[in-house]
C-alpha cells in the first residue's frame, strides 16, 4: 500500500474540505481528511488580506489532518466555470476536434477565447460515422484566467504545488457514480451554500450540467427573515429542522419551502430538457451532496417531487477505512463527495 503523492481539496464557500488516500492494488484507502468554516468572504474575495487568511486556514487544516504531501488536486465550482455538453457535433477525430472546438466554444462562452482555459472530454463517439446524420457529444469546459490565477495565488499562499484542476462535477460523478457503464443513468444534484449545481451521469460519461443561483444560504436566509432570526441562528434551526412539518410545528419547513421549491422546479426542467434529448434513456434515480443533503426530511421532499429513488450520496461506499470512524464519516459524507473525488483522480 502506497499514499498517493497529492490530496483532494475543495475550497467551497461555507467549508473547506481535504482527502488523501492511498492505493493498494486496485483498492483506495482512506489516510487522512479533515474540514474546517471558510473563513468570511474567502474565495470570493479579491483582496490580499482575505485570500491571506483563507491560505492559511487551508494550511491550518492542511497540518490538522497530518497530510503527507504538498501537492494538490483542486476542484472549480462550477459558478465560476462555463461548462456544457455539446450533443450535436459531427463525428471528428481527436485532433479534428482540437481544431473545430474553439469555433464552436464561441457559443457558449460569453466571454473572449484569449481570456479563458479550455479543456474538453469526449462523451459519446458513434462507431459507425460514415453516417451524415451520426452526432458525437462532448463535455466543454472554460474557465476564466482570473478565476485559475486567483485559486493559484492562494495555493502558492498557502505552500501548496497544484497537480491537476478540474471541476466540482467531474469530482463528484467519480466519487458518487463511478465509470460503471453498467451505473444506472443517474441525476447528482450538489446542494452547496450559494449554489445547487446538477449533473447527469449516463453510461458512466457526464451528459448533462447546470448550476442554480439558489444554495444552503438562501434557505437560512429565508428562514431569518421569516422568524426574525439573525443569520447563524437561522442556519442553526435549518439545519435543525429542516424539511420536515413535524418539527417545530412546521414553521422552519414553510419558510425554507418556497426557496427550495425553486431548486426543485430547476431540476424538473432538467429532466425534462434531458429526456427531450435522450428519448431512449431516462434518469433513474438522484443522488444528494453538499453540506444541505443533511437537512431533515430533504430525501423524502425531492423523491416526492419527482417520483424518484432518491438517495444521500456517499463519497466512501468504495474506499476502505478505520471502523472506528466509520459512523463519522457517514455523518459528514455528503460535505466531502467533491474533496473526495478529487483524491481518486488518476495523474
Amino acid at each position: 500500500m502506497a499514499e498517493l503523492p497529492f490530496f483532494g481539496l475543495d475550497i467551497g464557500s461555507a467549508n473547506i474540505k481535504i482527502v488523501q488516500l492511498a492505493r493498494d492494488g486496485d483498492k483506495n484507502k482512506l489516510i487522512s481528511f479533515g474540514m474546517i468554516a471558510s473563513p468570511p468572504r474567502g474565495i470570493s474575495s479579491d483582496s490580499d488580506f482575505d485570500l491571506e487568511a483563507l491560505a492559511k486556514t487551508i494550511e491550518k487544516i492542511h497540518k490538522d489532518a497530518k497530510v503527507s504531501t504538498d501537492q494538490v488536486v483542486l476542484s472549480l465550482p462550477e459558478s465560476k466555470i462555463f461548462t456544457r455538453v455539446i450533443t450535436d457535433m459531427p463525428v471528428l477525430s481527436d485532433d479534428e476536434l482540437a481544431s473545430a472546438l474553439p469555433w464552436q466554444a464561441e457559443q457558449y462562452v460569453p466571454i473572449p477565447l484569449k481570456e479563458v482555459t479550455m479543456d474538453w472530454q469526449v462523451i459519446y463517439r458513434p462507431k459507425d460515422a460514415s453516417n451524415p446524420s451520426a452526432k458525437m457529444e462532448v463535455l466543454l469546459v472554460a474557465a476564466p484566467n482570473t478565476v485559475i490565477n486567483k485559486y493559484m495565488k492562494v495555493l502558492k499562499m498557502a505552500n501548496l504545488r497544484p497537480v491537476a484542476v478540474e471541476t466540482e462535477i467531474i469530482a463528484l460523478a467519480r466519487s458518487l457514480v463511478g465509470n460503471n457503464p453498467y451505473s444506472p443513468t443517474t441525476l447528482i444534484v450538489n446542494l452547496g451554500a450559494q449554489t445547487t449545481d446538477l449533473s447527469i451521469v449516463r453510461v458512466g460519461a457526464i451528459s448533462f450540467t447546470r448550476s442554480i443561483a439558489t444554495g444552503g444560504t438562501a434557505l437560512a436566509r429565508a428562514v431569518a427573515q421569516e422568524l426574525g432570526f439573525e443569520l447563524p441562528q437561522a442556519e442553526e434551526y435549518k439545519k435543525t429542522y429542516g424539511l420536515d412539518d413535524a418539527k417545530l410545528e412546521g414553521k422552519i419547513s414553510e419558510a425554507i419551502r418556497p426557496v427550495f421549491e425553486i431548486i426543485v422546479n430547476e431540476v424538473k426542467r432538467a429532466l425534462v430538457y434531458y429526456q427531450e434529448k435522450h428519448s431512449d434513456d431516462s434518469v433513474k434515480r438522484v443522488v444528494l451532496s453538499g453540506g444541505s443533503a443533511k437537512l431533515p426530511n430533504v430525501a423524502v421532499y425531492i423523491a416526492s417531487a419527482l417520483g424518484l429513488e432518491v438517495q444521500v450520496g456517499d463519497p466512501w461506499f468504495n474506499i476502505q477505512k478505520d471502523q472506528k470512524i466509520t459512523q463519522m464519516l457517514a455523518e459528514d459524507a455528503p460535505y466531502y463527495a467533491v474533496a473526495c473525488g478529487l483524491a481518486l483522480k488518476e495523474i
